[in-house]
């Protein structure tokens, strides 16, 4: 097998003779069909979930006639303006595998855990890995984490289990499977009269982990209330909160977030921005980036702060005309007109 006879990952997984699932972990953490994955990487299709310019994604594959072993690649693929992964750059990626792996991969699966040092490999962060290991086990059928069941236990009677002994691994694999488990009414009902009982280390994990699942609607209430519950907004909650879908009550919660100064906040910005996405119609759009705005002036970034998060919008393909509107629209407060302008401006240099 050699760099020009294949033209895709998805086509040297498949040559290979491995079985593959492919996860996106951008903006959400969500399972992508094999069929899509390949319009995304052949620049036909745009990358759904983009962050910093970038496509994130994990590949898991493995070869059910080898052994029951499965291997992890995580894959960033540059993109360019307009959202679409960059061939050359996907190319090279390809160059870089099939020099290292040959066709090794169809008998010595394992050789092809361990890639060679390559600009498009990345180490998802401890949240982030133990979530998507999470998703992994509940889609290929895999047994969670056996500490779940002390998360399940903590949750139920937490002044008999000692929070300390449950990882974040265990919180993550609970959560994942919670929509599916036989008790799950009676927890949901033990985590609202248990709520005031838990320690904070653990609420903020278990707010964490449940960032790109759909949380029943009692989950979500009691998690909305916590973002603001506190003179400070908890992160973990509005990261909590994020949905895959449009919801007017979490809308209208954000709407209200960003019309107080206390949200003039670059990491509270930041978690809106890349987690509630999804909630951002005309309006919500225009606070948010008045806020960012207003964050850029107040800590002096120089129009750096308010163009990074622009630019990182703006490749959101359900976004990037609402983006684009917004950018040339008359009735823009005159600070956001400003911005623009500066915006502009550096376009120009």
């Amino acid at each position: 097998m050699s760099a020009n006879s294949i033209n895709s990952i998805s086509e040297f997984l498949l040559h290979a003779g491995t079985e593959y699932q492919v996860f996106d972990l951008g903006r959400r953490l969500v399972p992508i069909d094999n069929q899509t994955f390949l319009e995304i990487e052949n620049a036909s299709a745009y990358a759904p979930y983009p962050r910093q310019k970038h496509g994130w994604f994990g590949i898991v594959f493995w070869n059910k006639n080898a052994s029951s072993q499965h291997y992890i690649w995580f894959v960033k693929l540059p993109l360019d303006e307009q959202g679409l992964v960059v061939a050359a750059a996907r190319n090279h990626f390809l160059e870089i595998i099939v020099d290292a792996l040959g066709q090794s991969i169809a008998e010595d699966t394992e050789k092809a855990q361990s890639l060679p040092d390559n600009p498009y490999s990345f180490v998802p962060n401890q949240s982030q890995l133990a979530q998507f290991n999470a998703l992994v086990k509940c889609r290929l059928n895999q047994p969670l984490n056996e500490d779940a069941q002390n998360v399940e236990a903590y949750i139920q009677a937490p002044q008999l289990v000692d929070w300390q002994q449950i990882t974040m691994q265990s919180v993550a694999d609970f959560v994942h499977s919670l929509n599916l488990h036989p008790k799950k009414a009676a927890l949901i009902k033990a985590i609202e009269h248990n709520y005031s009982l838990y320690a904070d280390v653990f609420l903020n994990t278990l707010m964490e982990m449940c960032e790109s699942v759909a949380l029943p609607d009692e989950l979500l209430c009691t998690f909305m209330a916590e973002i603001d519950r506190q003179d400070s907004i908890n992160l973990s909650a509005l990261r909590s909160t994020s949905q895959s879908v449009f919801n007017t009550d979490i809308n209208s919660k954000l709407l209200d977030l960003l019309s107080k100064d206390t949200t003039q906040r670059l990491d509270i910005l930041s978690v809106i921005a890349a987690r509630h996405f999804e909630q951002m119609e005309p309006l919500l759009l225009t606070k948010f980036f008045e806020q960012a705005a207003k964050v850029d002036e107040k800590e002096g970034h120089k129009g750096a702060l308010f163009a990074g998060f622009f630019s990182d919008l703006v490749q959101i393909p359900k976004l990037r005309r609402q983006v684009l509107t917004l950018l040339h629209s008359e009735a823009n407060p005159a600070l956001l007109k400003s911005a623009f302008k500066q915006l502009f401006e550096q376009a120009r240099k």
